[in-house]
This record gives structure tokens, sequence and C-alpha cells, in this order.
């Protein structure tokens, strides 16, 4: 342990056995974290949340369970909000999910979770309320040169490393605007769950309960913001509804990744202008990198200097002998806004969109992922090798600097 580095000690409750381990397991590897287990229900703690000096307590329990939901209410009252408390349950709904919202739980994760969730979870709570409030969300979009661009697999895939990074590892949110034809939610194999009709009118109705309603989840605790498609539906909605939801989810999440349609809508300079990083989809054909060029002035034109695109060229091949376009025509045609490119791996693609499945679930060194990384977590793809590095990287160095 580092020297003048306090251990933080935390507590978890639970009955279930293969949770309490794999919890265990999670935390053992790191030197500023102490963990207790009482191996109880809410329901039979007594004072064992108020004998030590516990940073976070996490309480795994039925939230669609009244008496649970009353114990864990005595708890919260006795703690007197002085150590915050991380909620694991079994059941989500609505109505639970407004409770714990109520009771002022630090944080709340459904089964099954995935260690690594728990673990940042954790650490934000150690951390206390300080970080959320100023800390913003990146807000990752990618936009479409062209149709079948392979815009939706790039988002998907950028999701994911930003969920699962060890430097920038936090809770992870895509949102699908392509409400006519997005197909976010389809490429997990997710149900669309986001009833935009439901707050059209009343914008304001979309809170922190509502949208968790909403949301899709994904085993590996990504979530995805999206509606059932409509097809034969050319719809445009208010800004103000479009507005109100990035606003909510950027207020939960801290990475939102934006998959944007090919249509330009009122609101699109709107959530251009609120993105951090913004990503033109291109492929290397004449047209599309010319459409590209006009793109990037349309969005000059609208949006200002304020937003600096960036392009991706997607199904990227250089071939020495090739008479087609080669990178350094690339490089010409789009100058400094060309980021990088994306092998083309048409089989891995095509299996992972079948099957429902991230593309690293298939291959974890695929070029196409390793591209990907590149471009969105430079940092981390020039030390690939090293990744056995404890998930507590990030958190520990956080935690030592607020020791300090």
């Amino acid at each position: 342990m580092a020297s003048g580095t306090k251990t933080k000690k935390i507590l978890l409750v639970s009955t279930d056995r293969a949770f309490l381990q794999d919890t265990r397991t999670a935390f053992a590897a790191s030197e500023v974290i102490e963990i207790s287990t009482v191996e109880k229900s809410v329901n039979e703690l007594r004072g064992e949340v108020l004998e030590a000096d516990f940073g976070t307590v996490i309480v795994d329990m039925d939230a669609a369970k009244l008496e649970e939901i009353e114990s864990l209410q005595r708890i919260m009252r006795r703690l007197e909000g002085r150590v915050p408390v991380v909620v694991v349950t079994q059941e989500f709904n609505a109505a639970a999910v407004r409770i714990l919202v109520q009771l002022k739980v630090a944080d709340f994760l459904v089964k099954p979770i995935t260690t690594a969730d728990l673990v940042r979870s954790v650490i934000r709570a150690l951390q206390g309320p300080g970080r959320e409030e100023n800390t913003e969300s990146q807000i990752y979009t990618f936009m479409p040169a062209a149709g079948g661009v392979g815009t939706t697999t790039l988002a998907l895939q950028t999701a994911f490393q930003l969920h699962h990074s060890v430097t920038r590892g936090a809770s992870t949110c895509v949102v699908d605007l392509n409400f006519q034809q997005g197909a976010c939610a389809e490429y997990l194999d997710l149900e669309p769950r986001f009833d935009i009709t439901e707050i059209e009118n009343q914008p304001e109705r979309l809170d922190r309960q509502l949208l968790d309603v909403m949301l899709s989840k994904h085993a590996s605790g990504l979530c995805v913001l999206a509606a059932p498609t409509r097809p034969s539906e050319m719809r445009s909605f208010k800004t103000d509804v479009v507005v109100r939801m990035l606003d909510l989810v950027s207020a939960y999440f801290d990475n939102v990744v934006i998959d944007m349609p090919r249509t330009w809508f009122p609101w699109t300079e709107t959530v251009l202008l609120g993105s951090n990083k913004l990503y033109i989809v291109a492929e290397m054909t004449v047209p599309c990198l010319r459409h590209t060029q006009r793109l990037i002035q349309a969005i000059y034109e609208t949006a200002g200097r304020e937003v600096k695109p960036s392009v991706i060229v997607n199904r990227f091949e250089q071939k020495m002998f090739d008479s087609g376009i080669k990178q350094a025509d690339v490089q010409d045609i789009l100058g400094e806004h060309f980021v990088g490119g994306i092998s083309n791996n048409y089989r891995l693609v095509r299996e992972a969109v079948d099957r429902g499945v991230p593309l690293h679930d298939i291959d974890p060194n695929a070029n196409v992922v390793n591209d990907l990384k590149k471009i969105i977590l430079p940092e981390e793809a020039v030390t690939t090798t090293a990744k056995s590095k404890s998930l507590f990287g990030l958190g520990k160095g956080l935690l030592k600097r607020k020791a300090g």
C-alpha cells in the first residue's frame, strides 16, 4: 500500500454467495479499498452498518418487495446521509426506481451486473458527489456521409470501448437519433424501449425514472436509448424534445455516443454544437469523399467553427499497385479532418450483426477493433499488451489525489 494513502472501507450486504464471492474477488486487487461482508438480507440488518467507519455500503436486495424497501429506508435514516449507499437489485421497474431515487441512494444497479460496473459505481460513490457536479459528460457523435457506410457499427463499438476503457471507463449510453430507420438496438439483439410519443408534446415529463424505464440494457452494462423504428413515417420532432432527452442522458452517464441519421433535421445543429467529438463516417469512393467535403462545409456554415468534424474512412484498404483511391488521395481530399481508416473486414462485421453481439466478442484483436481504438482511445491502443492493468488503475489515482 502506498504510504500516505488512506484505506477506504466498504460493506457488502448480501445473501447471494456467488455475488459475494465475485465482489470479493473484484476488490481483492485494490490497494486502497478494503471490503467487509455481511451475509444477511437487508431485513435482518441491525447495527452492522454503523459499527465501522465505512466509506460506502453496498446493499443487495429485491427492490420489488415492500418489506425490503422499508428496511432500506430505516438504514438510510440511521446513516443520515453520511455514507453513500449503492443498491444492487434483482427487479427493474418504474416504481422501484422512483423509490430508490427518492431515498437518494448513490447509485443502483440491476442484476446481472459486471464486476467492472460495480467497481466503477463504488469508486464514484467513494469520491463523493463533487465529482459528478464538476465532471461533464463526454459526447461522441457519429454522422454518416452516405448510406451504408457502417456508422452504427462504429458508434456501437466506440461505446463498448469507452465503457470498458481503463482510462475513460465509466457509465456509457448509446442514443439512436435515427427515429425512422435506426438499428442500434437490433445490432445488439435488444428491444427498443424509447416511446418518444409519450413525451412528444410534454418533454418535461421525461425524468430520471421514465428514462430508466425506456433504456435498453446490454449484458455488459452498456445502455441504449432507441425508439422502435417506423419506416413509413418521416417524423421531425421538435428540438426541445431531443434537447431534453440528451440533457437528461448526459446528466446520468459519463459517456454518451450518438448515432445520427443521414437526414438533417432542425435539431441537428444543436446536437453538433453540444458534442465533444464529431466523427463523420465515410468510405473510399470518390462520390462519398466529395460529399464528405460538402458535409464538412455545411457543418461550418450552420454550426460555425466551434464544431470541428473528424472523418473516419471505413472499409479502408491500401493496395500498393491498385489503380483506385490511395491513402495519399484521401489525405489530399480531406486534409486535417482525416483522423484514420478502419480496415475492411466484412465477414467479421456481418457475423457480429447477425449474432447481435459486439465485434470484440468474436475477435478482440480484430483489425477493425484495433483501428478504431487508435482513433478513439489512442492512449490505450499504444499499450494493448498491458491490458492486465487493474480496474482500479484510474480509481486509485483519483482516490490518492483526494486523500492528499
